[in-house]
């Protein structure tokens, strides 16, 4: 049975960003709109995409150091959907604790190129796309996780102007999903 058919959802969120809060290093959940740098972000990306990513500010969560930037809609979210976003993001806090926020600039916007051949940004978001389908499968379910419409839905993502097309090899990201998917199939049955 699902984490989400048996378990409160509000309560685990709760729970969730009190543990953030809580880490040595806390991490906050803020809202985007209205912050100076993610409105300038969300003007960029309408230009560098062609007008292809407008909804930056209204459906994307955004993570930068050690604060998770959200949609005004964030509340309205389902909570183990909210869960499974932040999940997701803390993969990025970490990879800035790893990385630092020049490094992650560096990797995450530029190298090798900002727009279609974004090789360090897919690596770096294909990290919490796993973690994305992990938490997924504990959440929902193995058929949740195994559904092919969130696979169409994450290879959107790498070879659309959601994220400037980081990386359009729509074969090469269905083969990541698959391995993941194999990987976690793996250990279920440890």
């Amino acid at each position: 049975m699902s984490r989400a058919a048996t378990e409160d959802g509000e309560a685990v969120l709760r729970a969730y960003v009190d543990s953030l809060a809580a880490r040595a290093r806390p991490v906050r959940v803020v809202e985007k709109r209205g912050v100076w740098h993610q409105t300038l972000a969300d003007r960029a990306l309408r230009v560098l995409t062609l007008n292809g990513q407008r909804r930056y500010l209204s459906h994307y969560v955004t993570t930068l150091g050690h604060t998770i930037y959200v949609p005004e809609t964030w509340s309205a979210w389902p909570a183990w959907d909210r869960y499974l976003v932040l999940r997701h993001e803390l993969v990025h806090v970490a990879q800035f604790e790893r990385w630092t926020a020049p490094g992650m600039v560096l990797l995450y916007g530029l190298l090798p190129f900002p727009v279609g051949l974004a090789w360090c940004r897919a690596r770096l978001e294909w990290e919490a796309y796993a973690e994305t389908l992990r938490v997924t499968a504990e959440v929902y379910g193995r058929d949740a996780a195994w559904d092919p419409s969130l696979h169409d839905e994450i290879v959107g993502r790498f070879t659309g102007p959601d994220y400037a097309w980081m990386w359009p090899f729509e074969r090469a990201v269905r083969r990541w999903i698959a391995d993941c998917l194999a990987s976690l199939d793996d250990d279920a049955r440890r």
